[in-house]
Parts: structure tokens; C-alpha cells; sequence
């Protein structure tokens, strides 16, 4: 396996479509109470509050490549709005996780972060996704409130 990360500018987001809707697929999975939003929530959506953070603030995107069939199999979206940093969205395809991949994103977000003077990161994990949460946990992230919603 011949893998490397990418740093890809936000014009060329159109490219993590096929992994943001693998990911969307996992969110309607695991989600136990709001299944529909998951159902009809749709890339372009997501995007648009993408877009609205990159004319206020700044991006980055990372991409994994696997450069032996020339497929990207993962990715990192990061913004910085003001003083906040956010892991926006991380997705690895399934066959590659457990490599180190997610850590090798991880690590160049908060490289980022920690390069544009930002101490206040959030990331918002869909409820019953625990997987995640022990992942960021590794990364010094910690549950910070509940936001019950109806």
C-alpha cells in the first residue's frame, strides 16, 4: 500500500463527495433519534456552510491517496472562523482504517491549529458514534456539553 496525504484547496472540495456520502451513511447507521436528517441531508448542504466559513475565516482539506490505484480514501476538512478551530468532518473507507491514517489527519489539523495560534477546537460526533469518541479522546478531546435536541 503506497499512501500519502495531500493538502487539496477548498475549490476542490467537489472531490471528498463520494467519502462525505459514506460518511452521511454511517451518521444514518449509528443515529438513533434523527435518522432523517441523515436520510435527506445531502452534500451540497453540507458544503454550503463550508463555503460561507471560507469567506469569513480559513480551510483546510486533506485527502489521503492511495497512489497505487490513484483513489483517494480518506480525508480531513478543518476551519478556522476567528478564534475557533473545528474539525468540520474525517472519514477513512473502511479497508483503511487501523493503519494510522485518521491519526496522520489528526495530527495535521492540530499542526494547523497550533500554527494559527488556535487553542479552542471543537469537533461535533453524532450521538452513539462512541468509536469516534475514543478516537479524539486520543487526540486530548473530551466531551464538553450535551446539546439535546427535538
Amino acid at each position: 500500500m503506497n499512501i500519502c496525504i495531500v493538502e487539496k484547496d477548498i475549490k476542490e472540495i467537489e472531490i471528498i463527495r463520494p467519502l462525505w456520502k459514506q460518511l452521511n451513511s454511517v451518521h444514518l447507521d449509528k443515529s438513533i433519534y434523527f435518522k432523517n436528517k441523515y436520510e435527506t441531508f445531502t452534500f451540497d448542504k453540507r458544503m454550503e456552510s463550508i463555503y460561507k466559513k471560507a469567506q469569513h475565516g480559513i480551510v483546510k482539506l486533506d485527502m489521503i491517496l492511495d497512489s497505487d490505484n490513484g483513489n483517494y480514501v480518506g480525508y480531513c476538512l478543518s476551519s478556522i472562523e476567528d478564534t475557533l478551530g473545528q474539525i468540520e468532518s474525517i472519514y477513512i473507507e473502511k479497508e483503511y482504517r487501523k493503519f494510522g491514517l485518521g491519526g496522520t489527519l489528526m495530527k495535521s489539523a492540530l499542526r494547523w491549529f497550533e500554527s494559527n495560534v488556535i487553542i479552542n477546537i471543537e469537533i461535533s460526533v453524532v450521538y452513539a458514534n462512541d468509536d469516534a469518541l475514543s478516537f479524539y479522546e486520543r487526540y486530548g478531546f473530551h466531551i464538553g456539553n450535551y446539546i439535546l435536541k427535538k
